[in-house]
């Protein structure tokens, strides 16, 4: 694509994409408690299992991946569901991926994007923060969109910039 063109679309936000993208997104965190907890209780195992604790912190630890994985995503869309369902207007241009959406305006640049990626009904973009190094995830809702219209956006979001050549990364 030419960085002369624009592509502007304007779509709504589904409480169930955004719960899916925040599963999507604590996803580590939850594995990383659930091996966490496994590797301790392997531990206390091989050590005669002192106290009878193992059984409990592998218990703790996938109930602490279930509720990473389902309870946190559902209060974060109860918490901001003044904020979900409202229409969204994106814009993308040379400059990168820009959101309005009530009084605030986001512009995500193109050298912030690590990769491009189509999941059900939204379209994911890693990238990292605008403040910090750490990676994030966004998504851009494709059910408002026509076929035709979903493949144009996410051609022009592969095409733009050297880092997105690598797709796998997510």
């Amino acid at each position: 694509m030419e960085d002369a063109e624009e592509l502007t679309f304007q779509a709504r936000m589904d409480s169930k994409l955004v719960k899916a993208l925040l599963r999507r997104s604590l996803l580590p965190v939850g594995t990383g408690a659930a091996v966490a907890a496994l590797a301790v209780a392997v531990l206390l195992y091989g050590a005669g299992n002192p106290g009878g604790w193992a059984p409990f912190i592998l218990f703790g630890g996938a109930f602490a991946m279930l509720f990473t994985l389902f309870a946190v995503p559902q209060q974060i869309v109860t918490r901001d569901a003044h904020k979900i369902g409202g229409l969204v207007a994106y814009r993308i241009d040379a400059v990168g991926v820009h959101t309005f959406h009530g009084f605030s305006t986001n512009t995500l640049p193109w050298s912030a994007i690590k990769a491009v990626r189509r999941a059900r009904g939204q379209i994911l973009l890693s990238h990292h923060g605008l403040s910090d190094s750490k990676l994030r995830m966004s998504g851009i809702p494709t059910a408002d969109l026509t076929a035709t219209e979903q493949a144009r956006l996410l051609a022009v979001l592969r095409s733009r910039g050297t880092a997105l050549t690598n797709v796998s990364t997510l």
